[in-house]
């Protein structure tokens, strides 16, 4: 298994990436946040890495980050140690060096290949129970593809989670990349025909806020604003774009809901009117490339304006 340097971003010929860093919370002479809204613009080396043994701790981190309260209900280390042995499709981003923690991950997991492990049982299970059961058509096929039962229409899980301050930008090289190893895996006679690409989106709804205008914090009941209807927003803004190739998607809420709304971190999100969720999405084989090539052409572009 390759464990080398796949690709130092930026090439020679190309700029680097660029992340901006917000200076607008410096005070002011009176003491108070400066309102000039300044922003600095910081050149960020990125580097690409094929998954490894010392990122195991720290891809398990991005899945808990991915699941949130419900990370307990499965065995994350088993996704962790399929995309490290399984490391010649998936790629890390790194900034220091090999050794440092991995700030992304871009990967796919044969979940019809890995079917006996736990942790596929228990997301395939999980997954299945979240589908609503008033639409029969949605649940019925949902529950059919999570069956794994089907020896040639394999189901690849696409696992793509980053820090919420990575730029968007990083998915264009990741996305090209992924494309590219899937084909030479499947050149190799490797398990990685799929019939269906599975994502799981990191989703918000707007909620009545639980403070108020001066600041306090209100206690009452919090509504979604239009209720069932209101609109779905992406934390990961490529997620937009896979939608509108999904087949099959559908929104759930957390098992661990009470525990979601009672950690620090998660109430911030309610605070200021913001309730987290989960999205489904089921990708047909058909559509996968034009979907990338989207992907990777509007991050792309992103990165020039």
């Amino acid at each position: 298994m390759s464990t080398s340097l796949k690709r130092k971003a930026p090439e020679e010929d190309e700029k680097p990436i660029k992340k901006v860093a917000s200076t607008s919370g410096q005070e002011g002479s009176d003491g108070e946040d400066s309102d000039d809204g300044l922003q600095e613009i910081v050149d960020v080396d990125f580097d690409f890495y094929n998954p490894d043994d010392i990122d195991y701790h720290a891809l398990k981190k991005l899945l808990t980050q991915l699941f949130s309260s419900d990370a307990e209900l499965l065995n994350l280390g088993d996704f962790a140690d399929i995309m490290i042995e399984e490391n010649q499709v998936g790629t890390t981003v790194k900034v220091d060096d090999q050794k440092s923690d991995p700030y992304a991950i871009l990967s796919i997991i044969n979940l019809t290949h890995q079917k006996e492990k736990e942790g596929v049982k228990q997301l395939c299970t999980y997954l299945s129970n979240k589908c609503p059961r008033k639409n029969e058509a949605l649940s019925k096929a949902v529950k059919e593809i999570l069956s794994l039962s089907s020896t040639d229409k394999h189901v690849g899980w696409v696992i793509s989670e980053r820090f919420i301050n990575m730029p968007v930008e990083i998915m264009a090289p990741m996305y090209t990349m992924l494309q590219e190893e899937l084909k030479n895996a499947v050149k190799e006679q490797e398990p990685y025909v799929f019939e269906w690409y599975m994502f799981i989106s990191k989703t918000y709804k707007e909620v009545v806020s639980t403070i108020d205008e001066d600041g306090e914090e209100e206690h009452q009941h919090k509504k979604p604003k239009q209720a069932d209807s209101s609109e779905t927003f992406y934390f990961q803004s490529e997620d937009e774009i896979i939608a509108k190739y999904a087949e099959y998607q559908y929104d759930f809420r957390f098992t661990n809901s009470e525990k979601e709304q009672a950690a620090d971190s998660r109430r911030a999100f309610s605070d200021f009117g913001i309730a987290p969720a989960r999205k489904l999405l089921l990708v047909h084989k058909s559509k996968f490339d034009d979907m990338v090539n989207e992907i990777t052409k509007t991050c792309s572009s992103t990165s020039a304006a």
